[in-house]
């Protein structure tokens, strides 16, 4: 099962999500899901829109109806107008009668023909007394219902019947003519004073002519329209005019009132009402619109309210934890020790802090690029957080250092278990990609309460662990004690001497001449620094020269080297001198951008041709292949200056680098010369180095040589320069201008 580690909370989210990623943790439902928010407001507002559309478009068909309704009750009132006045007109007859019940028929054509003439509606007026037809007018064409009895007629009779009985007029029908078409029969009572029944007046109305006279049958360009209610009686599903598609749909009923009964006139538009009517046709749209705009503006703050939080996380996180592995950071991994280091306190329990540092880091970084040192630091992380328990907090303090403090450290035993542990998974290969890299890590350890009280004390104490750890050979684990502190101390000590020394100028060069086999001449000359002291007189520079380059102090004090030689140079230029000099060079000080074109400008400004120096520098900058110093290097080499490799033999003394770089010479080292007249093995030795640079076409110089004997054999070995004891002691400037001008050359 993965393990995992502790966390700091940040922004109260729930360490878990802080651990597995590194996006932020919204704990508002709005910010997490912004556009599910915004679908479904823009769903509300829509369904509250159409709502509202829908009351009023529902407000509008109802306008529309009580307006189809005012129109139909204009119709009515004229129809029902128009049925009526024939009423009133037939029974102005009807009171003749009453008053002359022996009147001759004959005589009525005057008032019948008037009554025609005013009323056109009727087509023929009929008069029945005692039910027997006696009377037509107008007679041509209805000669044949002269004499009819309408007590023959039953379904007649009956509706004569009907209006005797209610002594009132009816309109009956519509009924087929004759005459073709429809039409309404008016029949009207013809009653004496004494109630007794002389008889009844009836009359035809034509339907269709009646409807065109009160414009009904235009409304049907529009409306579908009908009427209902024959012979006045209620029943508005059976229709006897018009449209039958009424009976279907939605419509719009006014009442016609008939002396006897009613008609109903049924009215509805032929199209539906469309969605966008009336004022709907621009609240629609705008509806549409206020709702696009209320939902993008919306979605537009929720998403910059995630962005905000998303910066805001972002920022708290960059500031709490490392963004590349998501592991806390220094600042929280200090806080989180601090902590732990109060709870050990009270609970009188140790504490184990273990300072992890990849070794060769900057070689990855170098030959395979940062993105795969990147893809490398990812994959260790993962691997440390498998080998920590939940106790544990694990850190990136920064570039290839992690840090983990264990509550596991109450003995030291357990604690080299755990370390010996981080050594040996840390060792196995690493799959980036494609490539499989072989990594290893150097482990410090600091324990508390043994190794320091706070946090700051075991941090330095781990890391000097660490170092000492590296310089085992690396890919092992140290313990801190107390020596190391010493140690530290008298680092940072003589670092601080030694650049209070270049500011004081205590500071000198020696130099030592070097002797040509084949001119006979001395032609060259090494600088060396020497430190004077105020206090401690003379220092040897193998004390001080590598705490400069563990400090960094290298690279002021290479600075003042350069900038002292290039002053001696031209000093034994205006003498008479004329020799190549070389100049110790750090690898830490090709480690800075430009630097070459730096110290070419400083030998240009000094009159020196390039050509006329050297920079002894050590194999391992070959070895490093840093791209930095590699550029440094060959744009010196590129300007005539010659570069050669000190102590050769004594580091890597690999054939490649000096087939593949620009080395002129080559210097053996004084371990290889002590012997070479006395052992065979060490003239052997000698022999190969010498014959080795002969070959890739490199000058060599033998350093450390004392005796006539050393000299013999390395003559004869094809040595090309010679320098030590046995010529010169290194001397001061003055001293060495002397010793160049009268030579002593031991015979």
């Amino acid at each position: 099962m993965e393990a995992k580690f502790r966390a700091i909370d940040l922004n109260s989210a729930p360490v878990s999500i802080l651990q597995n990623t590194a996006e932020p943790y919204h704990s508002n439902f709005f910010i997490r899901h912004p556009r599910t928010v915004t679908v479904l407001v823009f769903l509300l507002l829509s369904a509250l829109a159409v709502a509202m559309l829908w009351q009023e478009r529902a407000k509008y068909i109802e306008s529309q109806r009580y307006q189809l309704l005012q129109t139909l009750t204009n119709y009515a009132s004229e129809l029902e107008g128009v049925v009526n006045s024939g009423v009133v007109a037939l029974d102005s007859i009807r009171s003749e009668l009453v008053l002359n019940p022996q009147i001759d028929l004959n005589s009525l054509d005057a008032r019948v023909s008037l009554l025609l003439h005013n009323y056109p509606h009727f087509r023929h007026i009929a008069v029945a007394p005692d039910l027997v037809i006696r009377y037509v007018y107008p007679l041509p064409g209805n000669e044949a219902i002269i004499g009819v009895d309408y007590r023959n007629i039953p379904n007649q009779l009956a509706a004569i019947e009907k209006t005797l009985a209610l002594s009132k007029p009816v309109v009956a029908g519509p009924v087929n003519l004759l005459q073709g078409g429809s039409g309404l029969v008016v029949r009207v009572p013809v009653l004496l004073n004494d109630q007794s029944v002389w008889g009844v007046i009836a009359a035809i109305m034509p339907l269709e002519p009646l409807l065109e006279r009160v414009r009904l049958t235009g409304l049907q360009q529009h409306y579908y329209v009908a009427l209902s209610g024959r012979d006045g009686e209620d029943n508005p599903g059976q229709l006897f005019w018009g449209d039958q598609q009424l009976l279907s749909i939605d419509q719009v009923k006014v009442d016609i009132k008939l002396p006897v009964g009613r008609w109903q006139l049924h009215a509805a538009p032929k199209e539906s009402a469309a969605w966008l009517v009336g004022s709907l046709q621009w609240m629609t749209p705008l509806a549409l619109a206020l709702i696009v705009i209320l939902c993008c503006a919306l979605l537009l703050l929720l998403r910059m309210a995630r962005e905000r939080e998303h910066a805001l996380y972002t920022i708290a996180f960059q500031a709490t934890y490392d963004p590349l592995t998501s592991l806390p950071n220094r600042v929280v991994f200090t806080e989180q020790l601090s902590r732990m280091i109060k709870q050990a306190q009270s609970s009188q329990s140790s504490l184990s802090l273990m300072c992890i540092d990849l070794d060769e880091f900057k070689q990855v970084n170098e030959s395979l690029g940062h993105l795969v040192g990147d893809k490398l630091l990812r994959a260790v992380a993962e691997r440390l957080k498998l080998l920590v328990t939940e106790q544990d907090v694990l850190a990136r303090l920064g570039g290839d250092e992690f840090v983990i403090v264990s509550q596991l450290g109450s003995a030291p035993e357990q604690t080299e278990l755990m370390a010996e542990r981080l050594v040996q998974e840390l060792a196995k290969p690493v799959q980036v990609g494609e490539k499989s890299l072989a990594v290893s890590a150097s482990v410090g350890i600091a324990m508390y309460p043994h190794d320091g009280m706070s946090h700051s004390d075991l941090l330095k104490h781990a890391d000097r662990a660490m170092y000492a750890a590296k310089q085992l050979g690396r890919n092992t684990y140290h313990f801190y004690d107390a020596a190391m502190q010493k140690e530290a101390d008298r680092f940072v000590h003589l670092h601080n001497e030694i650049m209070n020394g270049i500011a004081q100028q205590q500071f000198f060069l020696v130099y030592q001449p070097i002797y040509c086999l084949k001119s006979r001449s001395f032609n060259k000359c090494e600088a060396l620094v020497r430190w004077q002291h105020p206090e401690r007189g003379l220092i040897s520079p193998l004390e001080f020269i590598s705490v400069a380059e563990r400090t960094g102090a290298i690279r002021p004090l290479g600075q003042w080297i350069l900038q002292q030689a290039l002053r001696d140079m031209q000093s034994f230029r205006q003498q008479g001198l004329s020799l190549k000099m070389s100049i110790n060079r750090s690898s830490q000080e090709f480690n800075v951008h430009h630097v070459a074109d730096e110290w070419l400008q400083m030998i240009s400004d000094a009159g020196i041709h390039s050509s006329d120096l050297i920079f002894e520098i050590t194999e391992s900058l070959f070895m490093d292949r840093i791209s930095v110093q590699q550029n440094n290097i060959l744009k010196l080499h590129q300007q005539g200056l010659q570069l050669a490799i000190d102590d050769f033999g004594t580091g890597y003394s690999a054939l490649n680098y000096l087939s593949r770089y620009p080395v002129n010479l080559i210097k053996i080292d004084k371990s290889f010369v002590t012997d070479v007249a006395t052992a065979d093995k060490a003239k052997s030795l000698a022999a190969v180095l010498i014959n080795m640079a002969k070959v890739l076409d490199v000058q060599v110089v033998a350093e450390g040589v004392e005796t006539r004997a050393q000299l013999a054999v390395l003559s004869e070995l094809g040595c090309d320069f010679i320098q030590g004891y046995f010529f010169s002691k290194p001397l001061r400037a003055e001293d060495f201008v002397s010793f160049i001008k009268t030579p002593s050359v031991p015979g």
